[in-house]
């Protein structure tokens, strides 16, 4: 079994327990590990595989909380850096209707350099996977330098753009970088919203076939309680999720990739039915996830999804 090498964010989200109230409103919030690959990475270990994380925090009570909670699922924590500078920070309060406030205090994680890294040389999976990625500061040169990197090795490379709109004032250099990643990756991940804003077309299936992707790249679209479009080898179908109460989607889109990334670390698919397979797997683990809150306590086990 290969290594899911899983780079970017690791953070505290500070999240309002006020129902219905903004941030200037809030008063009380309860603390959780938050960032797209860490989760990605704890979905795949706990479905039996194996996973390691880069990224930085700060050595501080909070970066040492989030190091626990990845060794607790087993994560290799080699290339997560202790940095001096505080861990990063984001405050969310949910409104009714869904409507999220959200407040981005960025520390650690855009400090991670290349050069502190001790790269996998072999038996690996390259996931990137950060929605601070591309906001500046060494991430986002340490990300390039190592999607470089996977590529000089012939690594598979997995790309999840995981944008949140409250993050860029401005689209277009998402967009950008976006498409650099996309044309150079084997897994693409995407919501329906980025498929949309990253081709700037409104039908899904266009928006994939104006990507410039690999030959033998693999396209999903997660559609939430509709599935997931896949897009391989030519052809286009939406396999189907399974029926289920959500509680909280939080952590549910990368609950998929990890479930999917599983797999690939297993073996690398060779047709359209083993992909297809694959998305199904994880549409039924990305599913669960939602029935519970918190995205890190929601990842199931391989033994509840073999009991559905």
């Amino acid at each position: 079994m290969k290594t899911l090498f899983c780079i970017g964010e690791l953070l505290i989200d500070w999240i309002s327990t006020d129902i219905d109230s903004s941030l200037v409103e809030s008063v009380n919030f309860i603390k959780k590990a938050g960032g797209a690959p860490a989760n990605a990475a704890i979905s795949c270990n706990r479905l039996g595989g194996k996973s390691a994380f880069a990224g930085k925090v700060g050595n501080d009570a909070f970066g040492l909380f989030l190091k626990e909670i990845l060794v607790k699922d087993n994560i290799d924590t080699e290339n997560l850096i202790l940095a001096k500078e505080p861990t990063t920070f984001a405050y969310v309060s949910i409104k009714k209707g869904g409507d999220r406030d959200f407040i981005f205090m960025r520390g650690a994680d855009e400090l991670l350099k290349f050069e502190e890294m001790n790269l996998p040389h072999e038996n690996a999976v390259f996931h990137f996977g950060s929605a601070t990625g591309f906001l500046g500061g060494d991430l986002t040169d340490t990300y390039f330098k190592t999607l470089d990197y996977a590529l000089e090795k012939g690594f598979f490379i997995s790309f999840d753009p995981n944008f949140r709109d409250a993050l860029w004032e401005n689209s277009e250099k998402f967009i950008e970088l976006s498409k650099n990643f996309i044309s150079k990756s084997d897994l693409i991940k995407l919501s329906d919203e980025e498929a949309k804003l990253i081709s700037g077309k409104e039908d899904l299936q266009e928006a994939i076939e104006s990507f410039d992707v690999k030959k033998n790249a693999i396209v999903s679209v997660t559609l939430g309680k509709n599935g997931t479009l896949l897009y391989y080898q030519g052809k286009f179908e939406i396999v189907p999720s399974i029926s289920i109460e959500a509680i909280d989607t939080t952590g549910a889109g990368d609950a998929f990739i990890g479930a999917v990334l599983k797999q690939i670390c297993n073996k690398t698919p060779e047709n359209f039915d083993e992909v297809k397979n694959y998305v199904s797997f994880a549409n039924k683990v990305a599913a669960i996830s939602t029935t519970k809150f918190g995205a890190i306590e929601a990842m199931p086990t391989l033994e509840q999804i073999l009991k559905i």
